[in-house]
């Protein structure tokens, strides 16, 4: 069984927090030496509030990241990658539980060598028999179980405790698998193995990461920085505490406040209402787009002229003013000209423009007719829905324009359905939409641009597909993604892209509006030591969850 990784939220299915009385218990008690303190005695240590789940009613304690049933939570914060994608230094991959990833995709083998002084927080040392369990035994226990896993596309295998290698098939040889490789979170075999998949909780997790849980409660999550792990103790900070907030208005509250030293908010004007207050503030563009996603196993958007005289009738800059965080309209392809320069095909490195006289003449191209609000042809009728974030404010404010405009150019009367993050990624994995908001493109290696749209990742609706939510079947389309996925050189690489641009914008598979990006803040208020905004060449992405968090909160200094 597998999952997809959802969204902003950074975790299996991402989430939680609380209500805004939950914060008055979150406060700091100021110190002489400034930030929170963990108490008592002039060694005391300094917390730290972080929040990176969105707004949420309370914690549920179920820390088992393959728990069909909710509550599940912080996945980031447990358990560490091999590896992470230096998004500021050209996506260059950085080991971490892994001290070198060694990949040769001709010969579709890698080694992977993990750290020798890497360990469990309950002292065991992770070896690769971790490795072999994650990606070889935990899927087959896990579907046996009836539990949630991910799933992946090579084999591993022990050569000692500390080296594997891996292994991928001719039918599933990629090119850019390091990156998939290196992405891989491990679990401890010694615990999961012998626990029943669906039920356990996992209420006091083993840890690969800086960080043991130390205290629970419904209104706040706190953990212990681990003197045991290879980062070592951190010099100022000894506790970090996930802080709940009720909505991103009383989260902006905090970090101005102090309450909160790290976010994941997207906020308007951040410049005026974060920056100079003294606070910082980061936009971090990304590969990939956020993006109108149509269901196009599913009528009227099955017909490829309604797709494009959809996102034809919308301006997008004009959505993006209705909650202006800063973002631009991006390429038509996904591929943002800033990030992927001239190997967008030149025709599509304009941003996306409305063009209302096309978005007519698609449609009655097409046969349709709008009558009632509804698309019309062959005498039947078809409402058309648009499901968004409810939690997303950008998102959800954006929705209502797309409503606007569709109705004054096109007579479509959209039904907008606002649902909350908890639940809208099953109903966008089981086909239950006909448009949707959704993160789609991805990257940065060409062939990684539209994997997710290969017709094996499509399926039937009203069962869990992995990624293709539009149900995207084109039979050209998978030979070039399978060509590009073992095409070394790289002059035919680009020639495969460009083809696969331009049956993506022709077929009209997705909208993209803008390119994907993190907004991440933090307080000035408590702590020293965030790199500047915008980031330098070679900053760390201020994060806070990951190995980026880890090395941005192990730096952090109380002030005063």
């Amino acid at each position: 069984m597998t999952t997809s990784s959802t969204r902003r939220t950074f975790l299996a299915g991402t989430a939680a927090a609380a209500a805004v009385g939950a914060a008055a218990g979150c406060s700091f008690d100021k110190t002489a030496g400034g930030g929170g303190s963990d108490g008592g005695g002039d060694g005391a240590k300094a917390f730290l509030n972080v929040n990176s789940f969105g707004p949420r009613p309370t914690f549920i304690e179920n820390f088992n990241p393959f728990s069909p049933t909710d509550g599940v939570i912080g996945s980031n914060y447990l358990y560490d990658t091999l590896g992470y994608a230096d998004v500021n230094n050209k996506y260059e991959i950085v080991p971490w539980l892994a001290q070198s990833i060694d990949f040769d995709p001709e010969a579709r083998t890698a080694t992977v060598t993990l750290r020798d002084d890497a360990t469990w927080s309950d002292g065991e040392k992770i070896t690769t028999a971790d490795l072999v369990y994650t990606v070889m035994e935990l899927p087959a226990q896990a579907e046996k179980q009836k539990a949630t896993v991910t799933s992946y596309d090579f084999e591993v295998a022990a050569v000692d405790d500390l080296v594997a290698t891996v292994s991928w098939s001719e039918e599933t040889a990629d090119i850019s698998g390091d990156r998939t490789l290196a992405a891989v979170p491990l679990y401890p075999k010694h615990v999961f193995s012998t626990e029943d998949l669906a039920t356990f909780t996992n209420a006091d997790p083993v840890t690969s990461s800086p960080l043991v849980v130390d205290a629970f409660t419904p209104q706040r999550v706190s953990f212990a920085v681990r003197e045991d792990h290879f980062m070592g103790a951190w010099d100022h900070i000894g506790t970090v505490n996930w802080t709940p907030y009720g909505s991103a208005e009383i989260g902006k509250s905090m970090v101005l406040q102090g309450t909160m030293d790290m976010a994941t908010l997207s906020l308007q004007n951040a410049e005026d209402t974060i920056v100079a207050k003294g606070n910082h503030y980061w936009t971090v563009e990304l590969v990939g787009t956020e993006s109108l996603i149509f269901n196009t196993a599913k009528a009227p958007l099955d017909d490829r002229n309604v797709r494009r005289a959809i996102y034809a009738a919308l301006d997008t800059d004009q959505i993006h003013s209705l909650f202006d965080i800063g973002l631009a309209s991006t390429s038509p392809t996904t591929m943002d000209e800033k990030i992927f320069g001239e190997d967008v095909v030149e025709e599509y490195r304009t941003p996306h423009a409305a063009d209302q006289e096309l978005a007519k003449k698609l449609l009655a191209d097409g046969g349709w007719t709008v009558e009632g609000g509804k698309l019309v042809k062959d005498g039947t009728s078809y409402p058309v829905s648009f499901k968004t974030v409810a939690d997303y404010v950008n998102w959800s404010t954006w929705s209502d324009g797309v409503k606007a405009q569709l109705k004054e150019v096109l007579g479509l009367d959209v039904a907008v359905l606002k649902i909350p993050d908890a639940q809208i990624w099953d109903q966008f994995a089981s086909g239950e939409f006909e448009i949707g908001m959704n993160w789609v493109g991805g990257g940065p290696h060409l062939s990684a641009v539209y994997a997710d749209f290969h017709s094996k990742n499509a399926a039937p609706i009203g069962e869990a597909g992995d990624g293709n939510y539009g149900r995207v079947e084109n039979p050209e389309l998978d030979e070039l993604l399978d060509a590009s996925r073992v095409e070394y050189d790289e002059t035919k690489l680009l020639e495969l892209s460009q083809q696969m641009q331009k049956i993506v914008v022709e077929e009209g598979y997705c909208g993209p509006f803008n390119a994907s990006a993190s907004f991440l803040e933090a307080s000035g208020k408590n702590f020293e030591g965030f790199p500047q905004s915008p980031l330098g060449e070679g900053d760390i992405i201020p994060r806070p969850y990951g190995p980026e968090g880890w090395q941005t909160m192990a730096k952090l200094k109380p002030i005063g």
